[in-house]
């Protein structure tokens, strides 16, 4: 019989093997390069790499590895064909020149080409561990980034002693250099992440305290509104405890005088009785007792009048600075009636004032409003524009001007400092903290003026030239919604 011999592999010829070398190498990088964009992750993209490789390199199993610039170590990142128990060994290991080819290349950023492990003083460390793992050759090049930083090493491993051809090497120098690339543009994206993983978090916390803040500031602007408007109604309220205290001193006078008038009318009445019981009235005394007794009822009549005239004007008065009603009123008539609304407010003050307005201006407007504007800027000059025993003087003057009614207000008192105009309207500003001043008179002034009256506001004022204000508003409005 004739022997059969075993079937030996059909082997290429040298062409066309580094062809299929040639190819496959193409290939893989092909597959990294799309992974890559795909955005698979490192691990995967990097293994298309190396099986590339494997196939190209007869024997060959690779390894890549990854490089801690910080611990200055190495540690496994991906290689298929290569023992588990190998593998898993390979983390954190020193990058010097005695713990292997890969962090011999690592150390000394040049190839490191071990064809014998078991006689290459590099391996000193893992000799044992290589060879437990049936691994006899380790080609390795350090992966390198285009700004010269170490990013790892990509190894080519053999169970067999191995030498590489200057192909082999130009291979592994390629692929290394396509790895770096790979790795960088990974390590990129990874902090581009994490870098927008922080903004995102600091973007949140971030708007959780502004949420917080927002929260609290509207809880202050509630707070402080609510604040605000129990400091004007307390101002109203004080307003109207100052008419009634001018209603009271200026009704006394004609209740006063009518009180007489009855005394007197008693008295007489009282003496005729007498005279007429006795028989001794004569006729020219009962005419005497007629004349006296009409007299005395036109002055009760003439100071009940004057009573109800002052009633009506204050209840007008009170009615207009508790409600924002429109109605038509005459300028000149109703600044007097401010003026006797301030008398007990001002009794203790030597102010004098000077009105200089037509008797024909009429307005339709917002009386209250105008007496609350007035009656503040007054009560500001009375407070903080003299002293007590100063003789101020006040003018207010107003005339139309076109459709617009121009009232200019102007003290000789001590004037202001430029910090005080450029803060005069707002909330809670006060120069007059000794006096209670809550600081909202000015405040109240200004919104009254531009936002009810659809007017302006001007002040103008240096130390110890007294004080002016300009207003202008339209003598004709219509009621807002």
């Amino acid at each position: 019989m004739r022997s059969t011999s075993s079937i030996q592999p059909l082997e290429l010829p040298t062409t066309d093997r580094r062809l299929t070398q040639t190819q496959a190498i193409s290939t893989g990088r092909t597959n990294a390069l799309s992974q890559l964009v795909d955005g698979a992750s490192l691990p995967s993209v990097l293994t298309e790499l190396i099986k590339a490789l494997e196939q190209a390199i007869q024997g060959a199993k690779c390894a890549i590895m990854l490089a801690d610039n910080e611990s200055n170590t190495l540690s496994f990142l991906v290689g298929p064909s290569m023992p588990s128990k190998y593998a898993h060994s390979m983390y954190a290991i020193n990058i010097d020149e005695s713990s292997g080819s890969n962090a011999k290349a690592a150390y000394s950023k040049e190839a490191a080409i071990s064809h014998n492990i078991s006689e290459d003083n590099c391996w000193e460390k893992y000799r044992d561990l290589a060879a437990a793992n049936g691994l006899a050759a380790c080609w390795s090049h350090p992966i390198i980034s285009p700004s010269q930083k170490l990013l790892g090493t990509f190894a080519v491993y053999f169970e067999e002693h191995r030498f590489p051809t200057d192909e082999d090497l130009q291979t592994l120098e390629t692929e290394a250099h396509i790895a770096a690339i790979i790795i960088e543009r990974a390590l990129n994206i990874e902090s581009l992440q994490q870098t927008k993983i922080e903004l995102q978090n600091r973007v949140e916390e971030r708007t959780k305290d502004l949420t917080e803040a927002n929260k609290l500031l509207k809880k202050a602007l509630m707070q402080r509104n609510d604040v605000q408007k129990q400091l004007v109604e307390m101002e109203n309220m004080a307003s109207l405890g100052t008419m009634m205290s001018s209603l009271t001193h200026e009704i006394n006078t004609p209740i006063g005088v009518g009180i007489t008038a009855v005394s007197h009318l008693s008295m007489i009445q009282k003496q005729a009785r007498d005279k007429l019981e006795s028989g001794q009235l004569k006729r020219s005394e009962l005419i005497s007792l007629f004349d006296e007794i009409e007299e005395a009822s036109l002055i009760i009549e003439r100071n009940l009048a004057r009573s109800t005239e002052l009633v009506k004007t204050f209840k007008q008065l009170s009615i207009d600075q508790h409600s924002h009603d429109i109605r038509c009123f005459n300028l000149c008539d109703y600044v007097d009636e401010i003026l006797l609304s301030l008398k007990p407010r001002l009794k203790n003050t030597k102010l004098k004032f000077c009105i200089d307005i037509a008797p024909d201006v009429n307005v339709m407007s917002y009386p209250g409003a105008f007496s609350q504007i007035l009656m503040n800027l007054i009560v500001n000059s009375a407070t903080h524009g003299f002293d007590v025993e100063d003789e101020g003087h006040i003018t207010i003057e107003a005339y139309t001007q076109g459709n617009n009614v121009l009232l200019k207000y102007r003290d000789n008192g001590k004037g202001m400092a430029q910090h005080t105009i450029d803060n005069i309207y707002k909330p809670f500003f006060t120069i007059g903290q000794r006096f209670g001043s809550g600081g909202l008179g000015m405040h109240l002034c200004y919104n009254l003026v531009v936002k009810l009256l659809e007017g302006s506001i001007d002040c103008s004022s240096k130390p110890g030239k007294g004080v002016k204000f300009d207003i202008q508003f339209p003598q004709s409005q219509r009621l807002q919604e």
